[in-house]
């Protein structure tokens, strides 16, 4: 075994997903990596790019961010040696979340995703393959929260939280009631109740919202989709 596959192991080993690997499993990836230098402000990936790639920062630092249509950017985090991302979209849509530049000249540790999908395949069961993806969902939710409440207004987050909520509980229907009230959409969306209500009687008189009662609303999703789309 090189030296340089040896230093590779000793950098996967110290990743709590790769820890319990065998040494042989842990070669298999081992043999796939490779070093790669970046610039200071070079970009690694950008977001909706295929994710290709995990990554383990060496040395110096990446910053993960996400950019609004209007250019307006907001960092998600800055990872230093020994941390390692986007291994969810592994498991979800197959593209990156967020874009990743280097902060200051750095070095990363690049991982194909397909040899390290295929060795936690191997390695993990069935119900352990279903725990990981459900976690990244639950990430790339997280991460919608995170661009909604920083890019989008008290509007647009309000009505693409209906819009999920509708989805969730009747994805094949049109009109869909939801039992839910005005201070959960609130707290949801980051905001409070009286501006809720006020763009909830908006969207009553606009033939969003249906009907309402003092045990929730029904949302005509086709309404609420194109009202979305033209903003």
């Amino acid at each position: 075994m090189t030296k340089f596959i040896s230093d590779m192991l000793d950098e996967l080993r110290a990743l709590p997903c790769l820890s319990g690997l065998k040494k042989d499993e842990l070669s298999i990836i081992g043999e796939q990596v490779h070093i790669r230098a970046f610039l200071k402000n070079e970009i690694l990936f950008r977001e909706s790019d295929p994710a290709s790639f995990l990554f383990v920062v060496k040395t110096g630092q990446v910053k993960l961010f996400k950019t609004s249509p209007e250019g307006r950017e907001l960092s998600i985090k800055i990872m230093g040696p020994h941390e390692y991302f986007c291994c969810a979209p592994l498991y979800l849509d197959g593209k990156y979340p967020v874009s990743a530049s280097a902060k200051e000249d750095s070095t990363v540790v690049v991982i194909p995703s397909k040899e390290f999908k295929d060795i936690i395949g191997v390695s993990a069961n069935e119900m352990g393959l279903k725990i990981i993806s459900g976690l990244c969902s639950r990430i790339k939710y997280l991460s919608g929260l995170v661009e909604n409440l920083s890019f989008k207004d008290v509007e647009q987050r309000i009505l693409m939280a209906l819009l999920r909520l509708s989805e969730e509980k009747a994805p094949k229907d049109n009109i869909v009631s939801l039992s839910i009230s005005h201070q959960d959409i609130a707290s949801i969306t980051g905001t409070v109740r009286e501006v809720v209500s006020r763009i909830m009687s908006r969207l009553k008189k606009d033939g969003i919202v249906v009907d309402s009662s003092v045990k929730g609303f029904r949302i005509d999703k086709d309404k609420l989709n194109k009202i979305l789309s033209e903003k």
